[in-house]
């Protein structure tokens, strides 16, 4: 009896491996599509990311008048913003719009780099 029974939970035990496995190629190919769809307008963290967005939308127009401003002058700006501008320098913005993106996502800043080694 005991055997048949080692048996029985084996197999089971090799049943519960082998579903999740099989899942995972799909929520990996689920989650793929995800990326490419917009959120509806009305889902939940739409309705709470506004201010989020709102707040992007004010810090890309100040950082693409900052730039302006300083008709593109790195030092300049990143003065003004008490940054080191070595990143900005070494990968050169087209234009204003494009430093305020890339600013924005931590594109030429250091110190996000290093926080995000210390925490792994």
């Amino acid at each position: 009896g005991a055997e048949s029974k080692d048996a029985r939970q084996f197999s089971q035990n090799m049943e519960a491996k082998r579903g999740p496995m099989m899942d995972l190629g799909a929520l990996q190919a689920g989650a793929k599509s995800l990326n490419n769809v917009d959120p509806p307008p009305e889902s939940k963290a739409g309705a709470e990311s506004k201010d989020a967005v709102q707040e992007n939308e004010e810090l890309q127009k100040y950082l693409e008048e900052l730039y302006l401003k300083h008709s593109g002058d790195l030092d300049a700006i990143f003065s003004e913003l008490n940054e080191d501008p070595g990143k900005a320098k070494k990968y050169p913005p087209e234009d204003e719009k494009v430093f305020a993106t890339k600013y924005r996502q931590g594109f030429y800043s250091y110190i996000k780099h290093e926080n995000a080694a210390e925490e792994k």
